[in-house]
């Protein structure tokens, strides 16, 4: 049972604006523990506390209200000079802010909160009264529901009276107190408050099943997408022009098939088709735009979360964000989320060194992690990056093998950047103790396995004493995939062009073999050779003429096939029922031809370390490809 049937879409749109506000508050809350003076910040917080407080009001949310209005009466104190800002009140402060947030959480089951935590809400109370000027104000109560007129209506004074917090027909309060339209998403509208239709009786039951529809609608919304307006007026105007364009081919269709087929009719034919294919390409282009979103929206959380773990292991951090305006598929950001905050904690709590050590090492006691986004062609790069105490490929090699995740033979044949690489193994850690922070061996592996499944690559820079970086490389979206189609006979394949570096003839006469291996040498660097048809189990008559070399994350090595068809923007169709391994999904050429996307990872993952070859002066011979 829901305490807001009838209220859902309100419910939902004051969730969305607040969870924004509260975001944009704990990165102001960041900022002002190293600006305690600045009344701008102090200003934007006490405003954000005091609109949340007025759509809590209006959802008769009386915990959340009592919680925002200790919290703004603080912020009223320190904005008027009457308090001062340290860090155990800093500390009181952000566990308000979690409160808030753990009641939004409820509000999202369609429930009323449970008061907030009683040490959070005496520490709210003891900082008010130890500061100067008068008493706190006791909290809010509840605002009062509205009476319902004969009619049915509710009284539109009393509602009045509900949202702005002041009795009904007196006068405006400040232009502090007075929430508006403009401030409150909760205001926006004005239907029957506090889970009640208009003309049911005070007490009346709530309709049942309302929770699960309040659930719904909270799933349904992290399948909706903001879009700007004018990138769908965009749209709008080339569906239109596609429009025109399609009478223009139908009327030059109905010439021609009346006969008229001189060369002045055939131009227009081929002007029409070339116009249209433009016109088909930009709104592609268009649509794909409203897929887009900046990724800032998702790093706003990241500083808090960074602040908060550094005080909680005693550091000092600054997380500098970077490229907060560029565009990410939306469906993408959602799926970093957790790779990004596990790397964030991870160089806050692994990379960083404490304020003693690196005092010792002649470092700045405060630490800087860089979180930055960019695009780079048809990709975007992520980089985190630290200035701690980098990480030795040598200790790697050591803790993997004492934890039996590789062999000491296998680690002779590592070099230092796949060396580095075995931290993404399941089980590493180089954690003695393990804490409720890290240590368990297993937020490395997420953050792998996460990037993999966005098509994406994760690679470490590291340098011992100078600090770490980790670079995501994505594909720009995930609905058009730009491919390489390779042939296996008359067979098409789709290889991702994201792992592609470049296309070379294969000299069956400069195959060698290199511990067991087949290999070419490649500008002085010895690459595997691997056959697709083997791959793919299929038969194979003759040797591959063509190699592709191709580079994942881990290993660069040449992928042997037939022929090539050419390069292509597929768009990717989902094997919902049947996926073979190996497939990503399917793509229709322009002759209407399906064709396999192969997902290169998976097929190479039997492999393992077949693809890595150590040089060592063993006898070569020529590759069989039988």
């Amino acid at each position: 049972m829901s305490d807001f049937a009838g209220m859902e879409d309100l419910l939902q749109d004051f969730l969305q604006e607040a969870h924004d506000l509260l975001s944009d508050v704990d990165n102001k809350l960041v900022d002002l523990e190293k600006m305690p003076d600045d009344r701008s910040l102090l200003n934007d917080i006490f405003r954000g506390f005091h609109t949340v407080k007025g759509g809590a009001g209006f959802l008769n949310a009386t915990e959340l209200v009592t919680l925002c209005h200790l919290t703004e009466n603080l912020f009223d104190r320190l904005r008027n000079g009457e308090m001062e800002l340290n860090p155990e009140l800093m500390d009181t402060i952000m566990a308000a802010t979690k409160g808030v947030r753990d009641m939004f959480g409820e509000l999202a089951q369609g429930v009323q909160p449970r008061p907030a935590p009683d040490e959070v809400l005496a520490g709210l109370r003891h900082a008010l009264e130890l500061g100067a000027g008068p008493a706190a104000a006791p909290a809010a109560p509840a605002a009062p529901m509205p009476a319902v007129t004969a009619a049915g209506g509710p009284d539109w004074n009393a509602l009045h009276g509900a949202v702005t917090g002041q009795p009904a027909a007196s006068a405006p309060a400040s232009s502090t107190e007075v929430i508006t339209k403009a401030e409150s998403p909760a205001a926006a509208s004005s239907p029957p408050p506090y889970g009640r239709r208009t003309g049911d009786k005070p007490g009346a039951p709530v309709p049942a099943g309302t929770g699960r529809r309040v659930e719904e609608r909270a799933a349904a919304r992290e399948n909706t997408i903001r879009v700007d307006t004018a990138r769908l007026d965009q749209v709008l105007n080339l569906s239109g022009e596609i429009g025109l364009m399609k009478n223009r081919l139908t009327s030059l269709r109905a010439d021609i098939l009346a006969g008229k087929t001189d060369s002045e009719t055939l131009h227009a034919l081929d002007q029409a088709v070339s116009q249209l294919d433009l016109l088909v390409s930009d709104l592609q282009n268009s649509v794909m735009k409203t897929r887009m979103q900046p990724i800032g929206r998702l790093f706003q959380k990241y500083p808090r979360i960074a602040r908060d773990l550094a005080r909680q292991l005693g550091k000092d951090v600054e997380l500098v964000l970077a490229g907060e305006e560029t565009e990410v598929d939306k469906t993408m950001i959602e799926d970093l989320a957790d790779p990004l905050i596990h790397l964030i904690r991870n160089a806050v709590d692994h990379g960083v060194e404490s304020p003693e050590e690196r005092q010792a090492s002649g470092k700045p006691v405060k630490s800087v992690v860089r979180l930055e986004a960019r695009q780079e062609g048809d990709h975007i790069v992520l980089i985190i990056a630290d200035d701690g105490r980098g990480m030795s490929a040598e200790r790697i090699r050591a803790k993997a093998i004492e934890k039996g995740l590789i062999s000491e033979e296998e680690a002779n044949t590592l070099d230092e950047r796949q060396s580095l690489h075995l931290i993404f193994l399941p089980g590493f850690s180089t954690k003695t103790q393990i804490s409720d922070v890290s240590g368990r061996g297993v937020g490395m592996d997420v953050v792998k396995t996460n990037i993999q499944k966005l098509n994406g690559s994760v690679d470490i820079r590291s340098e011992p004493g100078k600090g770490s970086v980790f670079i995501i490389s994505l594909p720009l979206t995930l609905a058009i995939l730009p491919v390489l189609l390779v042939l296996l006979g008359d067979q098409p394949f789709a290889l991702p062009l994201s792992l592609v570096r470049e296309i070379l003839p294969i000299e069956h006469g400069k195959l060698q073999e290199v511990g067991g291996k087949a290999t070419l040498v490649v500008r002085g660097e010895i690459l595997p050779v691997v056959s697709l048809a083997k791959l793919l189990g299929w038969p194979q008559d003759h040797p591959p003429e063509y190699g592709v070399l191709m580079q994942t994350a881990e290993r660069s090595f040449i992928l042997a096939v037939d022929n090539f068809a050419g390069r292509d923007d597929a768009v990717i169709k989902s094997l919902e029922d049947f996926r073979p391994r190996g497939v990503a999904g399917v793509t229709t050429l322009s002759n209407g031809q399906i064709v396999l996307i192969l997902d290169m990872k998976e097929l190479l993952s039997d492999l393992g370390q077949h693809l890595d070859v150590e040089p060592r002066g063993t006898s070569m011979r020529a590759l069989e490809f039988g």
